[in-house]
């Protein structure tokens, strides 16, 4: 070992993330799913997320979530402290993305970082396959019908995740406010082979899917998902949170899974008020690592309806970062960028 006392930390830009992989969405699906086994094999320590808000109550506005976690798996040992900016008027205003995601790599002997590095692709590519692992899982297997409902960037990261591990999907049901969103949507995945209908509005995108994803700005007090629109049987991942009414979250659905469940301290989401409240009992969420290890069972018969959260796991950014890092390092890529050459001692 060296005894050198500089540290230097490799940059990685957000093109040479992609170059790199961040846009391959087998490997982002890969690790999303090693990262829910590992969490329920207790290789994960992922502590509650910070949300700074910048308008106070305003929770689908301007903010930013500060994320951390360490994996101690037998492939890795490594940590990662994010950062994910939010604004929604950036794409009206500014013709820029809603987030962006940057994020840290730490080094298990030493503590220092050692990559700093563009997540706003890993971030949005990670939500769409976490949500589509919750319907390989929980999802009816002969699904045939998909309902989105907004079609932004979050949205091309579910169908291209659902394509992967849904094979019997046929129809997919759009609906956006802005109508040639939905049509651009639908003309930019029509190679996956689906018929896709553009909607005229919500209930005709969720009321007869097998599959529904919510992704939209909705906020806090203004849901407007019934318990009438929920089919028997279905599969729903609220991304965006706040789209379900609670009678929708309580009677419609009959079984409840979600990622990490310490997501349940978090305030002003809808699992975690439902069950502060004692409407929903904690012990009838299951996490999803639990399915996937097969220490519970979720899905019991065709007619169970599902309601999915994905707050987004921390350690999935991090495991998908950490390989990015690995094959920018194989290709030459990064910028090295000194923390220190001697350490000041104060």
């Amino acid at each position: 070992m060296s005894n050198s006392k500089e540290v230097d930390v490799l940059w990685l830009s957000q093109e040479e993330c992609i170059e790199s992989g961040a846009k391959d969405m087998d490997m982002i699906l890969e690790y999303v799913e090693k990262v829910n086994l590992w969490l329920a094999e207790d290789k994960v320590v992922e502590p509650e997320l910070l949300h700074l808000l910048w308008e106070e109550g305003n929770y689908s506005g301007k903010r930013i979530g500060v994320h951390a976690a360490l994996i101690r798996s037998e492939e890795m040992r490594v940590a990662a402290v994010k950062g994910i900016p939010s604004n929604p008027l950036n794409p009206v205003e500014r013709q820029t993305p809603r987030s962006n995601g940057m994020i840290i790599l730490y080094n298990e002997d030493t503590g220092y970082p050692f990559a700093v590095m563009d997540d706003t692709i890993v971030s949005a590519l990670r939500t769409g396959a976490s949500s589509a692992l919750g319907a390989k899982y929980c999802a009816r297997p002969d699904s045939e019908v998909l309902g989105l409902v907004g079609c932004g960037v979050i949205q091309n990261a579910h169908i291209e995740a659902t394509s992967k591990v849904m094979k019997n999907i046929k129809t997919v049901r759009l609906y956006d406010m802005n109508e040639d969103r939905a049509k651009q949507f639908a003309d930019r995945w029509k190679h996956l082979g689906y018929n896709f209908e553009i909607c005229k509005d919500v209930e005709q995108a969720v009321a007869q899917s097998d599959i529904v994803y919510t992704a939209t700005n909705v906020n806090l007090g203004n849901e407007y998902i019934p318990k009438e629109w929920i089919k028997k049987g279905s599969f729903h991942s609220g991304v965006s949170m706040w789209d379900h009414k609670n009678d929708a979250i309580l009677e419609g659905f009959n079984k409840y899974c979600m990622d990490y469940k310490l997501r349940l301290k978090d305030d002003k989401y809808p699992l975690s008020e439902l069950t502060k409240a004692g409407k929903l009992a904690q012990d009838d969420i299951i996490e999803l690592g639990q399915v996937i290890k097969g220490d519970k069972v979720i899905r019991e018969n065709d007619d169970d309806s599902i309601f999915f959260v994905t707050l987004g796991i921390c350690a999935t950014d991090t495991a998908n970062s950490y390989q990015i890092y690995q094959n920018a390092k194989e290709r030459g890529l990064g910028t090295s960028v000194k923390l220190w050459s001697e350490p000041a001692m104060y």
